[in-house]
């Protein structure tokens, strides 16, 4: 019961940023409704990932991959500007990235969505359970960005 109190509290808190960063001013009526509309969502979010068994997975490759998490974001966005002022010049597009075991593909797949440089199609089940996991990614360019070298350790498949 615990355990489930914190989820939700930690889901609301997360949806309450949220909130509050997006909408201009707060007022008391904005910020009451946004609570409980936050709290009813929280226990959305909660029964979904139960509903879906899911877990962020191991911990494994998670320094590196938050220290590389800004400087990608801040590369990829020059790449993305680049690529728009240049429509002609093309690259990327989907490839396999594969990631260590130990490595939690839900957090992974979710960092690496974050920046404008690539977002993950999909995730394949590893072929045992202490084996490495397979992703798809949608990526701007063909060279592997520093996230992405930190969360594989460093190649590709």
């Amino acid at each position: 019961m615990r355990r489930a109190a914190a989820e939700t509290l930690l889901w609301w808190g997360v949806l309450m940023a949220l909130n509050t960063v997006l909408i201009s001013t707060v007022s008391t009526l904005e910020a009451a409704v946004g609570a409980g509309l936050a709290l009813l969502g929280a226990a959305g979010a909660r029964a979904m990932r139960r509903a879906a068994d899911a877990s962020p997975g191991g911990l494994g490759r998670l320094g590196p991959a938050l220290w590389a998490w800004p400087w990608t974001l801040l590369a990829d966005t020059g790449r993305l500007a680049a690529v728009v002022l240049r429509p002609g010049r093309r690259g990327g597009g989907f490839r396999e990235i594969e990631l260590p075991a130990g490595t939690g593909p839900a957090w992974a797949g979710a960092l690496l969505s974050a920046t404008p440089g690539a977002y993950v199609v999909d995730v394949r089940p590893a072929a045992r359970p202490d084996g490495p996991r397979r992703m798809t990614v949608h990526a701007l360019t063909d060279d592997a960005g520093a996230l992405e070298r930190a969360l594989t350790g460093g190649g590709r498949p």
